[in-house]
């Protein structure tokens, strides 16, 4: 099993030239970032990710700063769409041809075929960067910087589920995951009233999406029951068990994204959690139940896990920003 590039770039603990150069250089085929506020603070951030092919899904955090894209700088890199999930943090200014603001819960749709000048607040994000001749089908030229509540939802359910087991896809699962993400864009920026996925809320699709929502927010409740999520999505009992059958039962799923939770925390390099917080913040009930459910589940020990994750990602952090931009240009041709 082949497993992944992955990317972690970091500016923690350098000085200020050296942590505005990497940052700089990371963010280049997207941004020039700039000092912003009347502090105008050095502009730093950090990014974890994983190559999918074509795409890139990467959780990246960031002080505040402007982002700016000019002509200059379309001319010179492709016009890939980043979806640009904001879990806290957001921004104002002009992106996708509008002055928009985008908050915590939001995803931008931002066109790289155009400029772009925003003022950002300091943000925890989930980026997914998908080239534009993945979207052919989808007309671009009118989109627009945000989605409905519901579209808006739906996209943040599927990245956010990207990106919690993109450290856990190999070689052989590229084209597929490629290909599903591909056509749930689609279905999402350019829907068909034709289809029940974006035009009933009640569709099973969008229900198990929202439900899946649901569950990872609230991974660490201890209210977390089939009574308590048919309530959140106002559907019955009978309803959200039927849509969970194929899982296996609503609550032995909410234990497989519990470990899947962890399993992604204990793949970033900048999670920094102890493992007794973890299973605590994620809702197992003593750390020797979660201890031996890791174990039980992925055939190793958490700890060793962790250790296995940061040997991995040691590599990667001294790994040249040109390996993003040599992607970013490679994707392109």
């Amino acid at each position: 099993m082949s497993a992944l590039p992955r990317l972690y770039y970091v500016t923690t603990g350098l000085d200020e030239p050296n942590a505005f150069a990497t940052w700089s250089a990371v963010i280049a085929p997207l941004f020039a970032p700039r000092p912003c506020g009347p502090t105008k603070k050095t502009p730093t951030g950090s990014a974890s990710g994983i190559i999918i092919g074509d795409m890139i899904i990467a959780k990246v955090a960031f002080n505040a700063q402007n982002f700016v894209r000019d002509e200059q700088r379309i001319a010179a890199t492709p016009d890939h769409l980043l979806l640009h999930l904001y879990v806290s943090g957001g921004f104002n200014g002009s992106v996708t041809r509008q002055q928009t603001m985008i908050g915590p819960g939001k995803v931008a749709l931002i066109d790289l075929a155009y400029t772009i000048d925003t003022r950002a607040f300091a943000s925890n994000t989930v980026s997914l960067i998908v080239p534009r001749k993945l979207l052919a089908d989808v007309p671009l030229d009118t989109l627009t910087p945000r989605l409905d509540k519901f579209r808006n939802d739906l996209l943040a359910a599927h990245i956010l589920s990207l990106q919690e087991r993109s450290a856990q896809l190999i070689e052989a699962d590229v084209e597929s995951t490629v290909a599903e993400t591909v056509e749930f864009l689609k279905r999402i920026l350019a829907p068909s009233p034709d289809d029940p996925f974006t035009q009933r809320k009640d569709a099973d699709e969008n229900v198990l999406a929202l439900a899946e929502a649901a569950i990872r927010d609230n991974l660490g409740l201890s209210e977390l029951s089939p009574d308590w999520l048919a309530l959140k999505l106002d559907i019955s009992r009978a309803s959200l068990y039927r849509i969970f059958v194929s899982r296996g039962g609503v609550m032995r799923h909410v234990q497989e994204r519990r470990l899947l939770a962890v399993q992604a925390a204990l793949s970033d390099p900048l999670e920094t959690r102890r493992l007794s917080r973890l299973a605590s913040d994620l809702g197992f009930s003593s750390e020797a139940h979660f201890s031996r459910s890791f174990r039980t589940r992925f055939g190793v020990t958490a700890s060793a896990y962790r250790k296995s994750q940061l040997d991995a990602s040691a590599t990667i952090q001294l790994t040249s920003p040109e390996v993003v931009q040599q992607w970013w240009m490679t994707v392109a041709g």
